[in-house]
């Protein structure tokens, strides 16, 4: 037992009196790795708000112990231990955490534009770096380090850390330019290190004569094969992890073990892990995960690279203490801080060198950013690992030699943290280089306050109704929730900005006192905010699965590369050239397809002539073209003869025999196919191959029995062997049987590149509407606003049209993208409804992880869906309406009485200002609509003193959108024009159909009520986006949605709103007026909960309730008892009776010939479609 125990464990024993005490040597390792992480968790705690760098702390206390280790024992075997380390070990334990992380957090299109200067900071600059340190070291120093070790050490000083050299400037509002040109130059120049360090190390300890080949092929790799093989390694774990679907462990666990298996695998076949890392980490981004899983991996490896960071630093700290101590003199510290200002202002002459060149490429190059360049240049993991791998060295060297160079080495990282990382800000600032405190910020940040402020004041309201907080201390607590403004503002612009936000008719005023400039600093950084809401837009779409992994990444791509240039804002035409440039398939797919080959599309109509008939019957059996295809896979071997010189030497009679064997039956089928298509034949591309092969197999003989008798010479024989290659386009006929399957391949290529476009196009859209409810929030000027909104509208315009050309020419496609977007989007509500449930503990938490688990497999499945789907048809899109889903009797109703139209490219179906004839239920093809702005039954003059400026309305509308519904239901004239894009397909219910299907469906509830419910709903979620855009107002619709319901305020007529049943009222048509404060308000508003009475002003008021939760299950059956059907019915017939007294001979005169023509061309769909 003894025995096993001592092969286990390594165990001490002690005799304490008559006791026998077998105590085991504890792992000190494992003690230390877990009490740094203590340690540095300690730390960040004590000093969050401290500038000091903790790095330096911990790599003193690692000093601090490798000094205990000389007085104590137990620590002793930890130091010596610890000092002893490999330095491999060392670089893969820690390096690739850091080298990914660094590289997984940078903007590939920015890194992409600077990548010509990253190059050339990181490749020549460090080359010019390394070599004016080491011919300065080998200079000046006393330890009498010959040139080599001189310039080693130059290379160990002249690199970077990529994580430490941006941790002092990335939240300090420099430029993300900037920071990527720190951060990328640290990456490659952490690379150049590590590869020139290991190509000189070996220069110096083993010269040979054949170094010159092996450095060219060690580069190779190191260089081009490490860049292909980073990113080959990115598809295999992008593809992979598109196979992982929401699973955080396993995306996790695969990201960690992929990272240093790359590294391990590139090292170890003698590439560069750093570049291949740096090149996998730049491809992959937060958009390679599953959506919500980006935010987890992100914190896992910045909690590694600081595991990393405090480890490699107390290592340091214990070797420099045990290795470099011992040799340590007082006259080192002139050398420390010599060499600490050497290569200061080594690397500034270096950048100040290559400022020339660099200011040519990528976004340019100025002085302010070479300071800052210079000064953020931190020592870290790279010069630490390359200074232990020498003092553990087995090279020719002394052992003070070894650790002075650690010594250095370390002091130098420790001096760039302690002064270049606290003082970089200052430099920063000093510089100009973080301008936010700028007059546009000052005044978004006064906006942010005032608007939080404003929420904390209506919810400290609220919070006083509470009866258990009704005893609270309310003066402690409303100081308590006092948020002071964080800037310092003077008189003046607190008074402008109050001005601003609660003012908004005076913005005249303010902006002829705001200065051009100002003007033109306010749209920039409106530009700037806007550019982020669109990101932010596209990512939440992404998240959301409504976003495609590589449309969300266009998107952002394109938004991104906008943010640098001044006064750039994102362009629809610059985002179709992302899908424009990969057409080329279709017009590739349009030539196959005439190569295609069918024996019976091919046939055509036999001869009368009895040969010519058998002929034309042989020739079009699928015998015939099954034994054509065997005689030319025959041919193929002579050919390949041919070209193997022993048998065409040993067999030339035989293979002159098999080409005429075989062109003989060329032409015997050329014959038969001739005489029995006749002039047909020629026009066919496969038989004009086969005439071509014939052609050429003639000449190919003539040649050979024309040279035979003559003396060969060199052309001849080159003319020969030239038509031997040309034998091979015989085999080219084969590929009629692979065309078809290619073409089905480039068909689904081609329906992805559509999906592709229409995601992109959907994804710009949805991030215009999300962010042009933003705009006055973000810009704070009416001018900028206006200027901002009429950008917006002429691009959303343009995509909008985009969306419905690709739904009138690819509908198939279109509809199976819409068909996933509609299923995300009800399992994503799924899944909100699920974590209510779990978190309100109406569902227990392992039951809910089985739920949530089948609903991640439903989202999963999302991705098997057809890539495209017939569109519906008029049947189904009438089944789809609404307001008739699920009514049978309704639906026939509409089907009997409904009309089938027919429009062609830019006709009109209605005209601004004249009265609905019905509805038109787009069927097919795309309208356009543009006039004024609705009015929402607002008095014409009341809307234009509102908005004296109104911009032209625009929209455009597809199959299943409906034309008319709201003229048609209070009778009012049309407020657009309707023009045709493309060829239009309508179904069409006349106006006197619909009162009539009012008529017969007035029970509750009613058709009419449906129809006003369902546009009111339409109206509603347009104004929660524009004034709830900062509040879960989805969740909260996708909840109340069943229980909503329409009120009907008569006019005159008073009503109460907000009593304990009402969560929000919406005033969704015409005006009412606060009956205590006299307040008018005009739709489409959310009245405010401190209107408890109104009265209505117009002749149809409308609105829509959003019952609270306590009330929602007593709702339904008072959805429409505020809507009184005869009141309903006596108001229809006095409006028409009144149109058609004073309009009726107008519309007579203006649309006999239009409605003739309606009536000539429309059917029932009853009896034709339906």
């Amino acid at each position: 037992m003894s025995a096993i125990n001592s092969s286990f464990f390594s165990v001490e024993t002690e005799f304490h009196g008559q006791y026998h005490i077998i105590r085991t040597k504890p792992p000190f390792l494992v003690l230390l790795v877990f009490v740094s992480c203590a340690l540095g968790a300690l730390l960040r705690t004590i000093l969050k708000e401290s500038k000091f760098p903790i790095n330096v702390i911990v790599c003193l206390i690692g000093v601090l112990l490798g000094v205990v280790g000389y007085f104590v024992k137990e620590f002793t075997i930890l130091t010596e231990y610890i000092a002893e380390i490999d330095p491999i070990l060392f670089l893969h334990m820690f390096t690739p955490a850091i080298i990914f992380t660094a590289a997984f957090e940078m903007d590939f299109y920015v890194f992409r534009k600077s990548f010509w200067q990253i190059l050339l900071l990181s490749g020549p600059g460090f080359l010019l770096n390394f070599t004016l340190i080491g011919c300065l070291t080998y200079k000046i120093n006393e330890y009498n380090w010959n040139w080599h070790v001189s310039m080693l050490f130059g290379i160990i000083l002249s690199t970077t850390d990529p994580i430490l050299s941006v941790a002092s400037v990335k939240n300090i509002g420099l430029s993300k330019i900037v920071i990527h040109l720190i951060k990328g130059e640290s990456l490659f120049n952490d690379a150049t290190t590590a590869i020139v360090f290991e190509l000189y190390r070996d220069l110096v300890s083993d010269p040979h004569t054949e170094y010159a080949k092996e450095i060219i092929i060690k580069l190779i790799l190191k260089f081009f094969a490490s860049t292909i093989f980073g990113f080959l390694s990115s598809r295999i774990v992008i593809y992979w992890r598109s196979h992982v679907f929401n699973d955080r462990l396993t995306e996790v666990i695969l990201s960690f073990s992929m990272i240093y298996l790359i590294f391990f695998i590139a090292e170890w076949i003698g590439m560069s892990g750093v570049i291949s890392l740096t090149v996998l980490g730049i491809l992959l981004d937060s958009l390679s995960s599953s959506p919500g899983v980006d935010e987890f991996i992100f914190t896992f490896w910045s909690m590694l690279t600081v595991w990393a960071h405090i480890m490699i630093f107390i290592i340091t700290g214990i070797v420099i203490a045990v290795e470099a101590f011992p040799h340590v003199t007082i006259h080192d510290l002139f050398y420390i801080l010599t060499f600490y200002l050497a290569l200061n202002l080594i690397r500034g002459l270096v950048v100040l060198f290559l400022s020339p060149l660099l200011s040519r490429l990528g976004y340019g190059f100025n002085g302010r950013w070479g300071a800052v360049i210079v000064w953020s240049g931190m020592r870290g993991i790279f010069t630490l690992t390359m200074a232990l791998g020498i003092s553990q060295s087995k090279d020719p060297g002394t052992a003070a030699m070894k650790s002075m160079i650690l010594l250095h080495a370390g002091t130098a990282s420790l001096m760039t943290l302690m002064i270049n990382s606290t003082t970089v800000k200052k430099l920063v600032t000093t510089l100009g280089l973080c301008n936010y405190v700028t007059h546009p910020k000052r005044t978004g940040m006064y906006s942010a306050v005032q608007r939080i402020t404003e929420m904390e004041a209506n919810t400290f309201s609220i919070v006083k109704f509470d009866r258990f907080l009704a005893d609270a201390n309310w003066t402690i607590a409303e100081k308590a929730i006092k948020i002071d403004y964080p800037y310092k503002f003077d008189i003046e612009e607190v008074s402008q900005n109050v001005r601003t936000l609660k003012c908004p008719d005076r913005n005249a005023e303010i902006s002829s006192e705001t200065t051009p400039q100002q003007i033109a600093d306010i749209l920039e950084e409106a530009r700037l905010r806007l550019l982020t809401a669109q990101i932010a837009s596209y990512q939440k779409q992404y998240h959301t699965g409504m976003l495609n992994q590589d449309a969300a990444q266009t998107l952002i791509d394109a938004a991104e590369s906008c943010i640098d240039i001044r006064e750039k804002f994102m362009n629809f035409d610059e985002v179709k050239t992302y899908w424009e440039s990969k057409g080329l398939l279709a017009s590739f797919r349009k030539w196959l397809s005439d190569w295609v080959y069918n024996v019976e599309d091919e046939k055509s109509k036999p001869p009368r002539n009895k040969i010519l008939k058998l002929c034309h019957h042989i020739v079009f059996m699928d015998e015939f073209e099954y034994t054509s295809n065997i005689i030319i896979l025959l041919n193929l071997f002579p050919i390949l003869m041919d070209f193997i010189t022993h048998l065409d030497e040993t067999y030339i009679r035989e293979l002159k025999i098999c080409n005429y064997y075989f062109l003989s039956l060329y032409i015997l089928e050329a014959s038969l196919k001739a005489l029995a298509m006749g002039r047909a034949y020629i026009f066919h591309r496969w038989n004009q191959l086969e005439l071509v092969i014939i052609a050429v197999g003639l000449i190919d003989i003539m040649i050979i029995n024309i040279f035979k008798p003559l003396h060969p010479t060199y052309h001849m024989i080159k003319t020969i062997r030239v038509f031997r290659v040309i034998r091979f386009i015989r085999v080219l006929r084969l590929l009629k049987l692979v065309i078809s399957r290619l073409i089905n391949l480039l068909e689904k290529q081609i329906n992805k590149q559509l999906t592709f476009r229409y995601d992109i196009v959907k994804g710009y859209v949805q991030g215009e509407e999300d962010t042009e409810y933003l705009i006055e929030q973000i810009s704070g000027h009416e001018t900028i606003s206006k200027e901002i909104s009429k950008i917006m509208e002429k691009n959303k315009q343009d995509a909008v049209k985009e969306l419905g050309l690709m739904q009138s020419h690819y509908p198939d496609i279109v509809t199976a993208v819409k068909t996933k977007q509609k299923v995300h989007t009800v399992l994503n509500t799924a899944t909100e409804t699920l974590k209510e449930l779990i978190s309100s503990g109406i569902v227990d938490k392992n039951e809910g992880a089985k739920l949530q688990k089948m609903i991640l497999q439903k989202k999963k499945n999302v991705g098997t869906l057809p890539s495209t789907v017939a569109s519906p048809t008029a049947e189904g899109l009438l089944h789809s309406i609404s307001w008739l889903e699920n009514e049978k009797n309704q639906i026939e109703f509409m089907q009997k009485k409904a009309k089938l139209l027919c429009y062609d490219d830019e006709d009109v179906i209605c005209e601004e200002r004249e009265m609905p004839q019905g509805i038109h239920l787009i069927i097919s093809g795309m309208t356009k609509l543009y006039g004024s702005s609705p009015y929402y039954g607002v008095d014409k003059d009341i809307f234009e003193q509102r908005d004296p400026t109104p911009v032209p309305y625009t929209d455009y509308l597809v199959s299943g959108a409906i034309i008319g519904e709201l003229n048609c239901l209070t009778m009012q004239e049309m407020e657009y024009t309707v023009t045709c894009e493309t060829a239009v397909q309508t179904c069409f219910i006349s106006i006197d159909d619909l009162y009539e299907a009012f008529d017969a469906f007035s029970e509750c509830p009613s058709l009419e009520y449906k129809i006003w419910l369902k546009l009111a709903l339409d109206i509603t979620i347009k104004i929660f986006k524009e004034n709830l855009a900062y509040q879960d107002w989805s969740c909260k619709m996708g909840t109340k949605w069943p229980y909503v319901y329409v009120m009907d305020v008569p006019p005159e007529s008073k009503c109460y709103i907000y009593d304990r049943s009402m969560d929000e009222v919406i005033l969704v048509y015409g005006s009412v007026e606060d009956c205590q404060q006299l307040q008018p308000y005009f739709a489409p508003c959310i009245l405010p909960k401190t209107c408890h009475q109104v009265q209505g002003t117009a002749a149809v008021t409308k609105l829509l309730i959003v019952p609270t939760t306590t009330t929602m299950k007593n709702k339904s059956s008072r959805r429409c008892r505020n809507v009184c059907q005869y009141h309903s019915s006596r108001r229809r017939q006095v409006t028409i009776g009144n149109i058609m007294e004073t309009d009726g001979s107008s519309r007579h005169s203006l649309h006999s010939d239009s409605n003739t023509s309606l009536a000539a061309q429309g059917q029932s769909i009853a009896e034709s479609v339906l």
